[in-house]
């Protein structure tokens, strides 16, 4: 029964990240593409949270890797607020998605 709710949760949240990086990357429209990035750094974060929750107390160096993870977020909200060229707007996605992608293989494969 667990290891079916584990599997459906792995499952949406792949999806959500997914489709989430993959409308980041293709809408045109740059008050949408604020908002789902936004949406994206923090999912980001929440990802983060879980993984790192999801550990036990005294594996502090995997804790420590998970929470580094979360704030690659964190960096690329930064440098999308401070950026103004395309360039910055760039790695900020780029961060983000790493954020998004290195949390999701952190908390289910490793």
């Amino acid at each position: 029964m667990a290891l079916g709710i584990l599997m459906i949760m792995f499952v949406a949240m792949s999806v959500i990240s997914v489709v989430g990086l993959s409308f980041m990357y293709l809408v045109k429209g740059e008050s949408t593409g604020r908002v789902i990035f936004y949406v994206m750094a923090v999912w980001g974060m929440i990802v983060a949270v879980m993984s790192a929750g999801s550990l036990p107390t005294n594996y502090t160096a995997e804790r420590l890797i998970t929470w580094a993870i979360g704030f690659l977020s964190v960096a690329g909200i930064l440098v999308y607020i401070r950026g103004t060229e395309e360039k910055s707007r760039r790695a900020a996605y780029l961060l983000v998605t790493a954020s998004v992608a290195g949390g999701i293989l952190k908390l289910f494969l490793f």
